[in-house]
């Protein structure tokens, strides 16, 4: 299985370095693949990839090569997501003031159902976190993408696409 989905993974890679297309466009392609990613779509940022990547005039195949990587990126890109959101939004607010003496004296409360309630609006601010971290990682990352793909491909595309064509004439004769 593994197996198969490596050769399928070169083999779209091979295409995409074939193709006639500009490198503004197969980057865009990388771009627009890659920003749903950073979403919980479950399964359906590969549609969301080719609809974005049509409409901004990318190119498909790389759409949907970086949003099949992407997948099984998910669990790493959702603990990204938690731990920027969580950063910038501890940044924007401010901590409220605390005085020791107050804390040293202030007696333990009894266990009520106003403190679950608070409990469970810390797994909301857990959300707001995600939300925040997922907004900004996909628009950075996706510019990102866009910007170091596109050098990738202009410097190493024919020198990549000659090194192919070398083994593949070795392997033949």
């Amino acid at each position: 299985m593994l197996r198969r989905l490596l050769r399928t993974l070169k083999y779209y890679t091979l295409t995409l370095l074939r193709m006639q297309n500009s490198d503004h466009r197969i980057s865009l392609g990388f771009a627009a693949g890659f920003f749903p990613c950073w979403y919980p779509t479950f399964g359906g940022d590969i549609i969301l990839a080719i609809a974005l990547s049509r409409v901004i005039g990318g190119n498909m195949v790389a759409a949907v090569l970086i949003a099949s990587i992407g997948s099984f990126l998910w669990p790493l890109l959702f603990y990204i997501n938690y731990k920027i959101g969580f950063l910038i939004s501890h940044i924007f607010s401010s901590p409220p003031p605390v005085d020791l003496q107050d804390v040293i004296h202030t007696p333990i409360p009894e266990r009520n159902y106003s403190v679950l309630a608070s409990y469970f609006s810390k797994l909301g601010d857990m959300g707001v976190n995600f939300l925040i971290g997922s907004a900004v990682n996909s628009i950075l990352f996706s510019f990102i993408m866009y910007f170091v793909v596109r050098h990738l491909l202009s410097y190493y595309r024919t020198p990549l696409l000659i090194k192919i064509k070398k083994t593949s004439k070795n392997r033949v004769s």
